[in-house]
């Protein structure tokens, strides 16, 4: 009995420690962001600083926002304390009780229409990006990408590991105690329009570029040379059998197998696509280059485009996850045959909106087929309104030549293939040094007991279930981008990729919980902001007519209407109002 005292008295004061550092923490927090927003201010009007008042401010900019990065990660972690944020939402439920008390206390005309409830929860900040995390030539150009592109750091880091990936995929897989792994990856981006994506992606993908186009003019080359090759062979074919006209069938066909087959048609080597179905991607496999990208910096297109249509849907995704898995391509259709293809490699970085990585998050046929366990995902705090223009060309700088240098000599290289085939790669196995093999099963076990019920990683146990992989891929990547010849991965590189990793997890964590929202709270949001402009009250008509897009018809209007309703934004006014010329007998005042 005292032994359960002593420890509960230990427990609430370990609880009690955790929530004043929580409190300090927060308050340093509110101090930094606000030292930084004054040194982003300033910044502004450069016109009026000296060089040496400018380097200064960059100066405390720079120490400013590593601290703050620093206090950031602490929060997050405490917040993941169970104790802890039952004490934190205990005390905001408390917060909130006080508040409608004060409230219903005033009398006045305003406590009339209680204080509206959230349609959405506020996206909490996510952890700083882990760019040392990289390796030399990847850290190294994250940091001038996201200094003079002025992109979110995990955006950079995402074009830059996706970039990475497509580039080393063909060459070499991971294999643990007879478990093989590609190191294909799949990342989704999510930031608003404004935040630069496609301009760090165009910097990541600029020597992929440059090889995409040397392999079309070497392509363009040789049609020429193929033609006539295939001509002359066709000529010698008719001649052969010419020849052999009043002959056996047999003499026939030693005829023709002494020509020799067919000249097989010309590698369309294609790198990199935007949006095609799977029966694209498989139809380019079949004849094309064998290590290919999905990467689009509108992945609202894919998201929206024919083959994620719901009669094609589960099809596309199960096709996406059999090739993650470095499966073989398999597909029976009655007008093209049988098609069975070894050793193909994709890798895909999709860059979206929030809006749209809302409807792809909250698919629950996506989560339940396990696509989402395959991806990476971040989406960044915004840094629009903060991007000032830096006089800078990115592709000059010696991060970003060493990084394009690196990704187009091993773009270059030639792709390990199956020995008499010509586009079926044959990647070779590459296992993890002894100590970096014991740092990754410690790494495994320890996640399979955070999936427990009730643990932290149980709200997303199927991304949870691949962590160890996903972090043995990109060991894999950053080993092969330091050594395409690689003989074994380091436990530097395996340590890199579980620190990555735990970024992703988290991430997961903050997304994956807040992306689990009805379409039409979303679209209730939408009719609100609308709503807010027009600054006279609300009619079914007037929503449908000329409200957002996603709301044409009556009955939609009505369904939108009710949640903002009973949600508290908007309140009926009693025997309707005159609006927009005539009087409406349904009509809504909106809150402001």
């Amino acid at each position: 009995m005292l032994d359960s005292i002593a420890a509960q008295s230990e427990h609430v004061e370990i609880t009690r420690e955790l929530r004043a550092e929580h409190r300090r923490g927060r308050e340093q927090q509110a101090r930094l962001r606000e030292q930084q927003h004054n040194c982003e201010l300033s910044l502004q009007r450069p016109e009026y600083l000296t060089p040496e008042q400018k380097d200064a401010i960059l100066a405390r900019y720079g120490e400013v926002t590593r601290d703050l990065n620093a206090v950031t990660r602490r929060l997050n972690e405490l917040e993941r304390d169970p104790q802890l944020r039952e004490v934190l939402e205990r005390e905001e439920n408390v917060k909130i009780a006080r508040a409608k008390e004060a409230a219903s206390d005033k009398g006045d005309a305003e406590t009339d229409w209680p204080e509206p409830e959230p349609l959405t929860r506020e996206l909490p900040s996510g952890d700083p990006y882990p760019l040392e995390s990289l390796g030399a030539v990847l850290t190294g150009a994250a940091q001038v990408l996201s200094k003079v592109i002025q992109a979110p750091e995990a955006i950079c880091a995402q074009s830059l590991l996706a970039g990475a990936a497509l580039a080393v995929q063909g060459h070499a897989d991971v294999e643990i105690d007879g478990r093989v792994f590609p190191v294909s990856e799949y990342f989704l981006s999510v930031a608003k329009t404004g935040e630069r994506k496609t301009a760090a992606d165009r910097a990541a993908l600029a020597p992929h570029t440059k090889r995409q186009r040397d392999l079309q003019q070497q392509y363009a080359d040789q049609i020429a040379e193929h033609e006539a090759d295939l001509a002359a062979w066709r000529k010698a074919r008719d001649e052969a059998l010419s020849s052999q006209k009043n002959k056996s069938r047999e003499a026939k066909k030693q005829a023709l197998l002494e020509l020799g087959p067919e000249p097989q048609g010309l590698i369309n080597a294609i790198l990199t696509t935007e949006e095609p179905t799977y029966e694209g991607l498989v139809k380019a496999f079949v004849s094309g280059w064998p290590s290919t990208g999905l990467f689009s910096d509108e992945g609202g297109r894919f998201i929206g485009g024919y083959g994620m249509d719901p009669k094609t849907q589960l099809k596309t995704i199960a096709g996406l996850s059999k090739l993650w898995d470095g499966s073989p391509i398999t597909r029976t259709r009655g007008g093209d045959g049988n098609i069975l293809l070894y050793g193909r490699r994709l890798s895909l970085h999709l860059m979206m909106q929030p809006e749209v990585s809302d409807l792809l998050f909250g698919n629950s046929l996506l989560t339940a087929q396990g696509i989402l366990s395959r991806c990476l995902v971040t989406q960044p705090q915004s840094r629009i309104g903060y991007q000032l223009y830096k006089e800078t060309d990115v592709y000059r700088s010696p991060a970003m030549k060493k990084y394009y240098a690196r990704l187009l000599s091993i773009l270059e290289a030639s792709l390990p293939l199956t020995k008499g085939t010509r586009n079926e790669l044959a990647p070779r196995r590459i296992a993890l040094a002894p100590d970096a093999k014991q740092a990754w099963i410690q790494f495994h076990d320890h996640i399979q007991t955070l999936m427990q019920p009730e643990q932290p990683l149980a709200p997303i146990q199927g991304l949870a279930a691949k962590a160890a992989e996903h972090a043995a891929r990109l060991a894999g990547v950053l080993t092969l981008v330091d050594d395409l010849q690689a003989g074994e991965i380091g436990k530097v590189h395996i340590e890199a990729g579980i620190e990555l990793v735990q970024f992703y997890l988290n991430e997961a964590l903050r997304l994956f919980s807040s992306a689990a929202i009805s379409p039409d709270l979303l679209l209730a949001e939408k009719l609100l902001a609308w709503a807010r402009t027009r600054g006279k009250p609300l009619y079914l008509r007037a929503v449908y007519q000329y409200g957002p897009n996603a709301i044409r018809d009556k009955e939609t209007a009505r369904r939108i209407v009710s949640i903002l309703e009973g949600h508290g934004w908007i309140r009926r006014i009693k025997d309707g109002a005159e609006v927009d010329g005539a009087h409406r007998r349904e009509t809504w005042e909106v809150r402001s």
